[in-house]
This record gives C-alpha cells, sequence and structure tokens, in this order.
C-alpha cells in the first residue's frame, strides 16, 4: 500500500526562527528531532509571500499568474486540480483541518472543501469564523463572547446579538490587553490552551488518523493539518506567553538599505516596526517572545500528532512532510511580517520531511511551493503521465535518497504586487522593485545576512546582467504549460466525479 501521508503546515514562520536552521530560540525541539531524524531542506522558497497566493501554488501547483490567487482578497476557483483531487483518485482518503486561506478575510468563509477534492475538513481561519467558533459556542459557551471578541472587523457577517457580544468583550478583555501590550498585534491569549484553535485543529487531525484506521484500514490517507500560528497576532495561551523571556530574544539584522537603498522600502509599512523599536524597542523584544511562545506552542502540538503516528504503529508507512506559506520578517532590516519586502525571512520556508523510508541529513536543493503537488503524487505511486500539467518539480527521489537529476531548478521566481526576484542554485537573489524601478541583489553565499546590497556594484555589473535576464526567463516560465482548464482532451479527468 502507498504510504500516508500527513502535511502539516505552520503560517508565517520563517526557516530562520526554527532551531534546526540556526534559530536563536529553542522553540522548535519536535521539528528539530524531524529534521535530525529525517531530510531537512535548506533552500525552500515560497512563490509568493502572502498568505493565499502561497497556499493556492502548494495545492494547484500552478503559479499565482496561472491560479489567479494574487492578492489578498481573491478566491480559489475550483477549475484547476488540486492534489487532494489526484490522491484521492489514487485511492486515498483525503482530510483537512486549519486554515487553507481559499479566499480573504473580508468574505464570508467557505466551509467546505470538497470541490477541492477534501473528504473531511474543517476550516479555520485568521480571524477563527466557521467551524471553531461554532464548536466554543456549542462545547464551552462560557467562552463563546470571548471568541467572539477576538474577531476583527466583520460587518455584515455577524448577527446583531453576535455585534453586542463581541463589542462587550472587546471592551472589557481586548482592548485592555492592547493598552498593556502598547502593540495591538501582540497579547496573550485569554483561552486556555487546550480550548485554542491550534489544539482544535490538532485534534480533529487525531482525530481522522484514528477514525482512518477503524473504518478504512485497507486505504492510505492524506492528512493536511494547516495552523494559523504562529501567524500574528502574536498571541499564545499560558504557559506559552511567558516561556521566553524578552531580554533573550536576538538583536534583529541592521536596516541597510536606509544608507544603501533602495529608498522605497521605505513605503513598506505594513506592520514595520522600525517606528515601534526607535519609540520602545521593548515592544519589539515582547513581540518575538510571544511570536517563540506561538511557535513553541505549535511544535508541541505537532509533538502529539507524532506520537499518535508511532503509538498507532503508523510511522513505518506514513511520510510526514512540514513547511510553512512564508515567513516574518520580525524586526530584520527593520520590518515586521511578509509580503512587498523579499528577504530570506520573509521568502525563504522550513522545509522538513520524515517517516517512511526518508533518507536523513540536510540537503541544499531548490525547492519552492510549487514542488509540492508534484512530490506528493510521487510518493502515492501516481504515473506521472495522467497529471495535469504542473510547474513543479518532485523532491520524491531526494527523500528517499536518490540523486535530482532532471527535478532541479537552476533558479526559481519569487513575486508579490510590484516586486519580482530570482533566487539561484549557485546562491544569488535579484529582485526588481518595478514600480520603482529600484532593485537588490545579493550573493547569499557570501552575505547569508543580506547586508551589502550589490545592485549598483560596478564589479559586479556582469553578475546582474545575467540574473536580470534570468529573470525575464523564468518569469515566463508558467505559461510555457497550457492550462488545465484549456486542455482539450484530458488523461483524466480529476474534476469530474468519480
Amino acid at each position: 500500500m502507498p504510504p500516508n501521508i500527513v502535511f502539516i503546515q505552520a503560517d508565517q514562520l520563517a526557516a530562520r526562527a526554527v532551531r534546526c536552521y540556526g534559530g536563536a530560540v529553542d522553540s522548535t525541539p519536535t521539528l528539530d528531532r524531524l529534521a535530525r531524524e529525517g531530510r531537512r531542506f535548506d533552500r525552500c522558497y515560497t512563490t509568493w509571500p502572502l498568505c493565499l497566493p502561497n497556499r493556492a501554488t502548494m495545492m494547484t501547483g500552478r503559479s499565482p499568474g496561472v491560479h489567479g490567487q494574487i492578492g489578498g482578497q481573491t478566491k480559489l476557483l475550483a477549475d484547476n486540480p488540486s492534489y487532494a483531487h489526484v490522491l484521492r483518485r489514487a485511492g486515498y482518503r483525503i482530510g483537512g483541518f486549519g486554515k487553507f486561506h481559499r479566499e480573504g478575510t473580508s468574505s464570508a468563509h467557505p466551509r467546505v472543501l470538497d470541490d477541492l477534492g477534501f473528504d473531511e475538513f474543517a476550516i479555520v481561519e485568521d480571524d477563527k469564523r466557521g467551524p471553531y467558533l461554532d464548536w466554543i459556542r456549542r462545547e464551552h459557551p462560557d467562552y463563546y463572547e470571548l471568541a467572539l471578541g477576538r474577531l476583527g472587523k466583520c460587518k455584515g457577517h455577524l448577527t446583531p446579538e453576535q455585534e453586542t457580544l463581541r463589542e462587550r468583550a472587546r471592551q472589557r478583555v481586548f482592548r485592555p490587553l492592547f493598552q498593556q501590550m502598547q502593540y495591538v498585534h501582540m497579547f496573550p491569549s485569554p483561552f486556555p490552551a487546550e480550548l485554542h484553535d491550534t489544539t482544535w485543529i490538532t485534534d480533529l487531525g487525531l482525530r481522522f488518523i484514528d477514525d482512518h484506521r477503524r473504518e478504512h484500514p485497507d486505504r492510505p490517507f492524506f492528512c493536511q493539518v494547516s495552523y494559523v500560528d504562529p501567524h500574528d497576532p502574536y498571541d499564545p495561551p499560558t504557559p506559552y506567553d511567558t516561556l521566553y523571556r524578552p531580554d533573550d530574544m536576538p538583536e534583529p539584522l541592521p536596516a541597510e538599505w536606509i544608507e544603501q537603498g533602495p529608498s522605497c522600502l521605505a513605503d513598506f509599512n505594513a506592520l514595520n516596526c522600525k517606528v515601534i523599536r526607535e519609540q520602545n524597542p521593548a515592544i519589539f523584544r515582547r513581540a518575538a517572545a510571544l511570536y517563540h511562545g506561538s511557535i513553541r506552542f505549535m511544535d508541541d502540538q505537532i509533538a502529539r500528532l507524532i506520537a499518535c503516528l508511532n503509538e498507532r504503529g503508523l510511522a513505518g508507512n506514513t511520510v510526514v512532510v512540514f513547511t510553512t506559506d512564508h515567513g516574518d520578517m520580525m524586526g530584520d532590516h527593520g520590518c515586521m511580517a511578509k509580503g512587498f519586502v523579499h528577504y530570506d525571512g520573509s521568502i525563504r520556508s522550513p522545509l522538513i520531511a520524515w517517516g517512511a523510508d526518508v533518507t536523513g541529513g540536510p540537503t541544499d536543493r531548490l525547492t519552492c511551493a510549487l514542488d509540492f503537488f508534484p512530490t506528493f503524487c510521487d510518493l502515492a505511486g501516481v504515473d506521472r503521465d495522467t497529471l495535469p500539467p504542473l510547474e513543479g518539480r518532485s523532491f520524491a527521489g531526494v527523500l528517499a535518497g536518490r540523486p535530482a537529476g532532471d527535478d532541479t531548478w537552476p533558479e526559481i521566481a519569487v513575486q508579490s504586487n510590484g516586486v519580482q526576484s530570482i533566487v539561484t542554485d549557485d546562491g544569488w537573489r535579484l529582485t526588481r522593485y518595478l514600480q520603482h524601478n529600484q532593485g537588490q541583489m545579493f550573493d547569499l553565499s557570501r552575505d547569508p545576512d543580506e547586508q551589502r546590497n550589490r545592485y549598483d556594484d560596478p564589479d559586479a555589473a556582469d553578475k546582474k546582467l545575467e540574473l536580470l535576464e534570468r529573470l525575464v526567463a523564468v518569469s515566463m516560465r508558467p505559461y510555457n504549460l497550457p492550462g488545465y482548464r484549456n486542455l482539450a482532451r484530458r488523461p483524466i479527468d480529476y474534476l469530474s466525479p468519480r
């Protein structure tokens, strides 16, 4: 029987924040152990450092310009097959629990994933509306008002009664917390850990695995566990909110662009922490401590999933893949969060694989979000000739210890609104800020902290020209494959009922 696959996603976790990737804070003991026993990819990158576009890229194996999810308020349509479609037709039972971010948070959240190929699912988005909120109301009504207070602006999506309860909780609990912390994007969670959505998402994954063993013992399963943590607001529950001392947090990397350029980075105001640090550096250190508290909370929940696989005797025939949608600048280069900038903290993601037949050790194989779809299909033994058109390149051979061969990237593309980057296999990043006609170029092998911008360095002019030409070529690469919706003939119609 093909191996089971457990796909674990974090949200907004930079590779550089994970201890086994050189992180300075010991907040990932479970991930570090999986990396020691399995395979750690040191050069995995997002295709678009924003939740919606990159999650859709992982789901469809196509670039944002093809699947159409290019901003925070678009929607992923089910006219391109997902890996769930393909794996389900290959005999897998598919479960998905947690954040999928199929459309923007200002929309009424979809409650279904069956049109994307999932058999069982429960969706939890940033503001926690939907099944999680329903569960709190049903099973823990004493916390329902508090859960409503946790919601952001939900005009048009709450009843008048819910709006009244929400506003009362915000006045009573959350606004005092914001004032105490001096920053609305961080606060200790007023929920106990057992009622936090991170625990609830884990519980659903564990239940799916146990139900599958009992009801479908002759079929493999694919279980996607997708956490909202450690995405801001950084709000770990007790005891994780005090697990790390603000004074022990590492100093962020200097904002070299202030002197070297490009000047357009001054326009990056989404959660920009330069002002925060100048006004009160303690605010930044507190945010970092809470961020790592959220990471450790998630890491402990991942430990529960691994323990389940071991205790049920499933680890020998299960591959666990862990990654995230994008990183978090966490003060590096004067910035917080993600999106506009393409520094390492924003675009490089942890990727760790562990379990059945996964060989151990790190690899510097250049990898990106496009590669998950073909990898899952290879692990499942799906004939590549039957797959929909995919841009990605499978890393299943690397997991098995085989040479990468043709399944390697010479370069990968990263983009976001008005910004295009190329990251190369020989260790360079070139970025063009198109609306400002400015750029960056770093030799990552010699300057991993990205402190020397060589974009206008005369001694690097030849390299710059080479990378600009490669950037043009890689930007056109998604359009060398036909779209699934436009195929005249399909080996398998993955979108039709089975």
